[in-house]
């Protein structure tokens, strides 16, 4: 079995769901520590002007150590009305905005105390438009109380993994050898950001993957 893992991410870019795709279980790292001005609680969508980013406001002041799953929203901001208007802003004469704007707008109509459950609600939603089959499962599911690549090595073995998907990045700071020594073939993803035809002339890249829905519709899964 493939096992690719990676921590919850809202509204992630297409390197995410092209790593789901390539596993048989994917898992998503809930119980590790959220890192701030990293892409747990933010991701980028097209503009006329290039990029910008939609985030969720959370709480972090005086707790550093936090895990993902801990995180709450700061519900002093009306972040759904501000997200679902730059889309609408941004978006409206995309191809297929049309075809998921009612999804998007139930999406922000409703409340969210924890920054995982909008999170998550968004791989779903990407997800299920990519076609992907791969089930996911939570890291806090597991028993697993290791850290670094010993981390990923025992939440491989306990789900059953025999071989483990990383990102290219990976390549800076994985241990290689913990891997032979465990026996897990490890594999790094091989990723060409995507080429499509966006709402505005020109193309941005590392954007989050509902850019390329609502341009590409039914055929994003040929983008991944």
């Amino acid at each position: 079995m493939k096992i690719a893992i990676h921590q919850i991410q809202y509204m992630p870019g297409p390197r995410f769901f092209n790593k789901m795709k390539k596993a048989d279980l994917f898992i998503l790292l809930d119980d590790v520590q959220y890192e701030k001005r990293e892409f747990q609680n933010r991701n980028k969508i097209r503009t006329k002007e290039g990029s910008q980013y939609l985030t969720i406001p959370v709480i972090v002041k005086g707790l550093a150590d936090q895990l993902i799953k801990d995180v709450k929203i700061n519900q002093t901001y009306n972040w759904r009305a501000e997200h679902l208007k730059a889309i609408k802003s941004n978006y409206g004469k995309a191809a297929y905005f049309k075809r998921y704007i009612t999804d998007l707008e139930d999406f922000y109509s409703l409340d969210y105390s924890k920054l995982s459950k909008p999170a998550l609600w968004s791989i779903e939603f990407l997800k299920l438009i990519f076609d992907i089959k791969t089930p996911m499962v939570l890291s806090s599911q597991f028993s697993v109380k290791s850290s670094s690549t010993q981390r990923l090595i025992d939440l491989c073995k306990e789900a059953g993994g025999i071989e483990y998907i990383s990102g290219a990045g990976g390549k800076d700071y994985l241990d290689e050898d913990l891997f032979v020594k465990n026996g897990i073939k490890l594999n790094y993803q091989s990723f060409k950001y995507p080429f499509y035809k966006q709402v505005y002339e020109g193309f941005e890249n590392n954007l989050s993957a509902l850019d390329i829905v609502l341009n590409c519709g039914p055929d994003s899964h040929e983008h991944i």
